[in-house]
């Protein structure tokens, strides 16, 4: 039985979490799944942690040599979903639920029209948010320079605003 771990990467932690050496002794404990997910600024002044360009290009970089070189699984996010066609958000891949039951497109897009607390899931992804998230994917599935959502967050406000009026 082998266990997963997730890592924040931010512009200070991108060398240590991605070191060799870090991940085998990783291996070494039992840890055969390595999340890496690049951080988002959510909280103001916290903008300088997010990683520049340069240091996205590097992750995929070293997220590459690490899968041909050490036998685990390696999901870097939101860079590996270029390869599935953008973003995943919104039902496309994945949904998130808050603790509070809130399905939210991500989690790093903490913003919400339904909960599995009032209705299914099911009826959940069709809420009005997602389904807009969904049908414009063309401008948020862009996953070049980190989160989609979140770079146009105020955009997904207002489609949460404008959905809720309705």
């Amino acid at each position: 039985m082998f266990f997963g771990s997730s890592f924040t990467v931010r512009s200070d932690t991108l060398n240590a979490l991605t070191d060799e050496r870090f991940i085998a002794e990783m291996i070494g404990f039992g840890c055969h799944l390595f999340f890496f997910v690049e951080y988002v600024p959510v909280q103001p002044g916290t903008e300088s942690w997010e990683l520049t360009q340069d240091q996205r290009l590097e992750l995929a970089r070293r997220v590459e040599a690490l899968r041909s070189s050490t036998p685990a699984l390696y999901v870097s996010f939101p860079g590996d979903e270029e390869a599935t066609g953008g973003c995943l958000a919104a039902g496309r891949g994945f949904v998130h639920i808050s603790a509070r039951g809130d399905v939210e497109p991500c989690p790093f897009a903490p913003y919400s029209d339904s909960s599995v607390c009032g209705v299914s899931l099911r009826d959940a992804l069709r809420s009005p948010l997602l389904e807009a998230i969904r049908a414009d994917h063309d401008q948020f599935g862009d996953t070049s320079g980190g989160c989609a959502l979140w770079r146009r967050r105020e955009q997904v406000q207002e489609l949460l605003k404008s959905r809720r009026r309705e």
